[in-house]
């Protein structure tokens, strides 16, 4: 690869490196490089922001392939591109055509992490950004040791030799700092408490986030994805995580001893099941510290991703750990240089309860089946989960058992088929579609006040009310329109909520505003937790200009309003009401509040730029404050608090009393709202498991 570059920029000429004039490339002048000695290794890795990933690649392959005897390149710079070629880091520009890849600094690990859709990439593709990405990492973790805690080094500070020997110290010291880990159980949880509800010293959402908490904050040379369960009752922790394959490690190693540089390709199956094993230790030391109450830990390795085939399945104890595996830790002997690709010297450290591993003769792990593990964390599906509520849950959630709070199964397949043909037919003839509508509607009605669980209810003399949900977070939420706590709700036909929008937008565009303003106001009466519900009475009222009065039903729906989508899209429909009825500044506070990235961002931002034109001179100052505006307004800011407080009751109780699968929706709920990496780990895993 070298090579190539020299050859591509000399037209495939040898000699002088110099540039047209004859004058040295790394002369100082106007538009000249700054001087390669006064580079720091903060310097090359910040070029990795700074430019497109495969511009940054290309370009320090570049550099270092014109160096020579007179300009030798900077060691760091040296084995980095040694590392990139040996990543096939020049294949990266042809995925990135297809696949934009975005590769950003984290500020809490200061690692990189690249971005890019994992839905539509390659395996291969994906691995690729994934080997570039573990090689910026290894040299951040490099850059790191080089400073030594004494600010910013010069790239040179370090020869190539030393960088891998420097590499190699970060590979096997990843389980150094087990100790801090194992003694977090003593230290605050910050998450634990969410919106006023705080859950129970060593309970499963105490331990989940607490879990999470140490995951995320892991600096490790390789990504790490992961997903786990965690079990108060039996005092147990099941984390999947992914571990590198064996290609992903340094092809080439300086050998000192040796005195050259040395191929490292025979070893790197050992090192990868040596880097496995320490990782191991390391997850299983977060997972012990979460709580005193842990006393086993059970981790199974994925190979090259969490979707990979499990090849280590090991099971700690907890007593074994502390005692046994910690002390090599401390002592040093879990990181010397002997163990860096001897994996039987560290599987006789950990000191396992079980284990099922398969090591092949050439070192390699071959895929087995992970430990079997018997956990009181329950994973029925919501729609089929029978265990009764908590009294405490039942009032909040004006429910029973665990599948009241279903809304997402499928009801009736046959009906939605019939539904989507009328929809597909209804320009043929409206008159029609609204006959066909209203009996779909009708049918629903008589088939809800019919249901037998709920016609029960009514007749032991439960208050019982019909309920549609336009999400699965709707359902959450009968607390905040409803103070009763001896109410029940019965869900309604999805079918039948959506002929009765369907006959509003139909009574809209035949022109009878008075029908299809009912219809609108039935679907907010039966759906008052769904913001969404309110749309179709929106649009009413704006097809008769009704501007004054889409203020007060935006407010109404900001009442209960969420998603980061629904508060978005309210926002911006109450900004054009205010823009219609002359309260310019409330308007433009609405548009404020609408991300450029959410589904109506462009057009929120075209409506906001035409309105400070007209604004003119009368544009707020600085000392303007947009909320403070929208309070004195009385327009609701959601979330509000008392909805969110209503979230978060639930998500905590719900996963204290180990039903994952119904707290999983909140869970994301409030990891979006707090826009929390911690947050969003957790909601994976009560919605995935392991």
């Amino acid at each position: 690869m070298f090579d190539f570059f020299r050859k591509k920029n000399n037209g495939g000429r040898d000699g002088d490196k110099g540039g047209p004039d004859g004058a040295s490339r790394s002369s100082a002048g106007e538009g000249g490089a700054a001087d390669p000695s006064d580079k720091t290794t903060r310097d090359v890795l910040g070029e990795f922001i700074t430019a497109p990933l495969p511009d940054a690649v290309d370009g320090l392959l570049f550099r270092v392939s014109m160096a020579d005897g007179a300009n030798p390149a900077p060691g760091f710079e040296a084995y980095a591109a040694r590392l990139l070629s040996d990543a096939e880091a020049p294949t990266l520009r042809a995925i990135a055509v297809e696949h934009p890849v975005e590769l950003r600094r984290l500020n809490t690990t200061e690692l990189f992490w690249s971005v890019f859709d994992d839905s539509t990439i390659s395996a291969g593709a994906r691995g690729t950004i994934l080997r570039i990405e573990s090689v910026l990492d290894r040299l951040a973790l490099i850059s790191k040791l080089m400073e030594d805690g004494n600010g910013a080094v010069a790239a040179t500070a370090y020869s190539e030799e030393q960088c891998s020997e420097a590499d190699w110290r970060v590979l096997r010291s990843i389980a150094n700092d087990a100790g801090d880990y194992l003694g977090a159980a003593d230290r605050d949880n910050k998450l634990d408490t969410q919106y006023g509800t705080t859950g129970t010293r060593g309970g499963n959402w105490d331990l989940a986030t607490r879990f999470a908490a140490a995951c995320e904050a892991m600096v490790l040379p390789f990504r790490l994805e992961y997903r786990f369960v965690c079990d108060a009752s039996t005092g147990t922790i099941v984390a999947d995580v992914s571990t590198p394959a064996p290609d992903v490690f340094p092809k080439s190693r300086y050998d000192a001893a040796a005195g050259q540089w040395v191929d490292n390709t025979p070893r790197r199956a050992d090192a990868a099941a040596a880097y496995g094993l320490r990782l191991a230790a390391l997850i299983a030391a977060a997972a012990f510290g979460c709580s005193v109450g842990i006393t086993r830990v059970v981790i199974n390795e994925k190979e090259g991703s969490i979707a990979g085939a499990t090849v280590m399945s090991l099971e700690f104890g907890r007593i074994p750990f502390t005692m046994g595996t910690m002390a090599k830790i401390r002592s040093g002997e879990f990181a010397s240089p002997e163990s860096e690709c001897n994996p039987g010297l560290l599987f006789d450290m950990l000191h396992l309860q079980n284990r099922a591993i398969d090591l092949a003769d050439d070192g390699t792990l071959r895929p087995v089946e992970p430990l079997a593990v018997e956990l009181a964390v329950v994973r029925t599906p919501v729609a089929e989960d029978d265990r009764e509520l908590s009294p405490e849950l039942r009032d909040l959630l004006h429910a029973d058992v665990v599948r009241d709070l279903d809304v997402m199964s499928e009801q009736n397949a046959d009906l939605a088929a019939r539904y989507r043909a009328i929809m597909d037919e209804k320009d043929d003839s409206l008159l029609l579609a609204v006959a066909q509508l209203e009996d779909i509607v009708a049918e629903t009605s008589k088939a809800t006040e019919e249901e037998e669980a709920a016609r029960a209810l009514r007749e032991a003399g439960v208050t019982v009310k019909p309920l549609y949900c336009e999400n699965v977070f709707a359902r959450y939420l009968t607390s905040v329109v409803e103070s009763d706590p001896t109410v029940r709700y019965q869900r309604l036909s999805d079918i039948g909520q959506a002929a009765r929008s369907s006959l509003s937008r139909i009574y809209r565009d035949m022109g009878d505003l008075d029908a299809a303003e009912a219809q609108a106001r039935v679907c907010i009466e039966l759906a008052p937790t769904s913001a969404p519900a309110f749309n179709d009475l929106i649009t009413c009222f704006a097809e008769g200009d009704h501007y004054d009065r889409i203020i007060e039903v935006t407010k109404d729906a900001l009442r209960v309003a969420v998603t980061g989508n629904d508060i978005s899209y309210i926002f911006y429909r109450l900004a054009f009401a205010y823009w219609q009825t002359g309260r310019l500044r409330e308007a433009l506070a609405c548009y404020l509040r609408v991300p450029e990235t959410s589904p109506m961002g462009e057009a929120a931002l075209r409506e906001r730029n035409d309105l400070l034109s007209e604004m003119g001179n009368n544009v707020p100052g600085n000392d303007w404050d947009p909320t403070a505006c929208l309070r004195t307004a009385g327009v609701p800011l959601a979330p509000l608090d008392d909805v969110m407080e209503v979230v978060g009751r639930a998500l905590v109780l719900l996963c204290d009393q180990n039903m994952p699968l119904a707290a999983a929706p909140l869970a994301s709920l409030v990891a979006s709202t707090q826009r929390n990496d911690i947050l969003h780990a957790v909601a994976a895993s009560l919605r995935q498991g392991v």
